[in-house]
């Protein structure tokens, strides 16, 4: 190599580190000002016409009680328009946690629902601000089998019984068996969705399940299920709870105007239901698609008492009893404020202005509002966001240069050490070194990922709420692991998973196999196989759970359905890539059956074999967790789901990254073996 060369090639190594540190900067510069490009978008924008209002649904997008009433009959509109406002009403089949999602993220300015959920976001950080108790009253039953021989509440005792967690299910429950002189210690309580819940029922799961009234009809028609206890008939002062109309407290203060309109078609609505009892029931049913008799079940108390649309006192000393339930349970770990969190001012204006005079529907003096009057401005409140994000910025701008320089660096490494094995083949054992700096060049990404999610959380663009800080976030995996249930979980979720995708793999390498080296029976099986393929994982989970119940044997089925179509399309594959020639040579020394397969087929197909393996491994992961979420008291998958229903999102994060780990330390372990079974491959590798 002449000295030119030796010049030229200094000279494109320099031009090159430059090019890449500048490449990087720019990344890092572009990243930051893509996550903070939504919130500067969102203040920049002129302030939206549309008020998007939320509620939890049970699959069709009609609101019940009042807001329902108040969206078909167009009162929302009514008293928006003038304003230059449109209604926009969606319902949430995610209930509380996916509205408090969309609370934090600013998708939602309203919410109706539970004052259990409101209380619960309130506390969890959701800074919201109360502004009506819409509806009072208590639609949820206890409902057994028949076979259970259950026959009073006292019975209940050691029995399973389906309940939601971390919902108005859960507080309806405790109260009933606080009725009978028992605790939750007494019964097995499953933790389920409503409809999960009747279905296991019905199936032999579970002995008991709280419903909402009417759902148990058809069951109880069939002679399957009886009611054992309607809140709806029970005592009021007990059992009946709080539905309110809560905002987002940033677009309150902003719009008082938007929530006295709103307020003003409640009441609008308040006076119809009142008026006409059975019109409202007859609309409710024709909206919801609920029979009539399931709505009347939901009704059975007097209209005035279910729809107040107050903010009287005892409207909110009933909201008191409810967070008290959630601090006794453990529920929420700090209180609210009741009457600071309250604003009587849109009410009052919209009473005045509606013409009521305010009978039946303050019921008494309303709850002065602790909220301060100095209000910011929208523009005030814009430049201290602004602020915020760039002090944020420069105190995390320290851990992207160090991000930046680790990148460059590694960058750098590997490709000098690359070049000089290029140019000396000669280098003695050369594989630790580049092993090690491809595995640092891999962890690149995942440290880029790191550095977005805390410039996102230290500069507040990302709500804490639904993003915690990683501190938050490694503090509660280190304790949920050496005190907490993670252990317990995992472990439970393992053994799940390697019981499903045993016979998964068992299953799926013989019928492979058999398809494989034989042309009848892929003609026979391969429609069937192919039908059961397209139907969607999740899809199969309430089926399961009706036959098998939710314990071991629903989950362990989904695992193997999710498990078995990879190992089962891959074996195929590498059966008939075989080479024809070395199928030919074993025909023609008369290779029975059983040679033929150890000999030529197994070893030509096990690298294939092993890439199905791979594949339906990391699918048992997802169709444990997705099983787990949907009907469980225990699994990983449970505690994520558990964690966002209380809205503790730091064990959401943290039960992810521990199923991460997880997945990748199996995967690993696989890898070893397929390098074991396969030697050949690897010398060809």
């Amino acid at each position: 190599m002449t000295s030119q060369d030796t010049i030229t090639r200094g000279v494109r190594s320099v031009d090159w580190k430059r090019r890449m540190c500048a490449f990087l900067f720019v990344l890092a510069v572009a990243a930051t000002a893509v996550v903070a490009l939504p919130v500067q978008a969102k203040a920049a924008d002129a302030p939206t016409k549309t008020v998007r209002i939320g509620f939890p649904s049970s699959g069709n997008n009609f609101a019940s009680g009042l807001l329902g009433v108040a969206e078909t009959k167009g009162y929302l509109d009514e008293y928006l328009e003038p304003l230059g406002y449109k209604a926009e009403v969606t319902g949430f089949v995610g209930a509380a946690p996916a509205l408090h999602e969309a609370l934090s993220s600013g998708d939602l300015d309203y919410v109706d629902y539970a004052g259990f959920a409101g209380i619960l976001g309130k506390s969890k950080g959701i800074d919201t601000t109360l502004l009506a108790v819409t509806d009072f009253g208590s639609g949820w039953r206890l409902v057994v089998s028949k076979s259970s021989g259950i026959k009073s509440l006292k019975d209940l005792k050691g029995k399973k019984v389906a309940y939601m967690r971390g919902a108005t299910p859960q507080m309806y429950l405790v109260r009933v068996l606080a009725e009978a002189g028992l605790t939750f210690d007494d019964i097995v309580p499953v933790n389920a969705s409503l409809p999960d819940g009747l279905s296991t029922l019905a199936s032999g799961g579970v002995d008991a399940a709280v419903v909402s009234g009417g759902q148990e009809t058809q069951l109880a028609n069939e002679g399957l299920v009886k009611v054992l206890h309607d809140g709806a008939k029970a005592d009021s002062s007990t059992y009946f709870e709080p539905t309110v109309l809560i905002g987002r407290t940033a677009y309150v203060k902003d719009h008082q105007d938007v929530s006295v309109a709103i307020l003003k078609a409640l009441l609008k609505a308040r006076a119809d239901v009142i008026a006409d009892p059975e019109g409202f029931i007859k609309l409710s049913s024709e909206k919801s698609g609920n029979p009539i008799e399931v709505i009347k079940a939901q009704n059975v108390a007097d209209q005035k008492t279910l729809r107040p649309a107050s903010l009287s006192d005892d409207m909110l000393d009933a909201m008191k009893n409810v967070q008290q339930f959630e601090l006794d349970n453990k529920i929420i770990q700090s209180e609210v404020d009741i009457e600071a969190w309250t604003d009587s001012s849109p009410l009052k204006q919209a009473i005045e202005e509606f013409g009521s005079d305010g009978k039946g529907t303050d019921g008494s003096t309303l709850a002065t509002s602790a909220i301060a009057a100095s209000v910011a401005s929208p523009e005030d409140r814009v430049a201290r966001k602004q602020a915020e994000i760039i002090q944020g910025l420069i105190g995390a701008l320290p851990v992207v240069i160090v991000a930046a320089v680790i990148t460059v660096g590694i960058v750098i490494a590997r490709r000098n050490l690359r070049r000089r094995l290029g140019s000396n083949g000669s280098a003695a054992d050369p594989a630790p070194a580049v092993r090690i700096v491809d595995t640092l060049f891999a962890l690149i990404l995942p440290l880029w990922a790191l550095v977005t999610w805390h410039v996102a959380t230290s500069t507040g663009l990302l709500s804490t709420v639904v993003l915690p800080k990683i501190s938050s976030v490694v503090s509660t995996l280190v304790q949920q692991l050496t005190t907490g249930t993670f252990k317990g979980d995992l472990a439970t979720s393992v053994v799940r998973i390697l019981e499903g995708y045993a016979i998964a793999v068992v299953a799926g390498v013989f019928f492979g196999v058999v398809m494989g080296m034989s042309a009848s029976a892929h003609k026979f099986f391969s429609l069937a196989f192919k039908a059961v393929r397209q139907i969607p994982m999740m899809a199969w989970v309430p089926l399961l759970v009706i036959w098998f119940g939710i314990g071991e044997e629903s989950k362990v089925a989904v695992i193997f359905l999710a498990s078995f179509f990879p190992v089962l399309v891959n074996t195929i594959d590498g059966i008939e890539r075989c080479d024809p020639k070395l199928v030919e040579v074993g025909r023609m020394y008369r290779l029975p059956g059983w040679q033929m397969f150890r000999q030529i087929y197994l070893p030509s197909a096990l690298p294939s074999i092993f890439v199905g393996l791979k594949l339906a491994l990391g699918i048992a992961w997802m169709a444990v967790v997705g099983s787990e979420m949907i009907a469980a008291s225990s699994g990983i998958g449970f505690r994520i789901n558990d964690a966002r229903t209380l809205m503790d999102y730091s064990i959401v994060f943290a039960g992810i990254i521990v199923i991460a780990v997880a997945g990748v330390l199996m995967d690993m372990v696989l890898g070893v073996i397929a390098k074991i079974a396969t030697p050949w491959q690897q010398k060809k590798n």
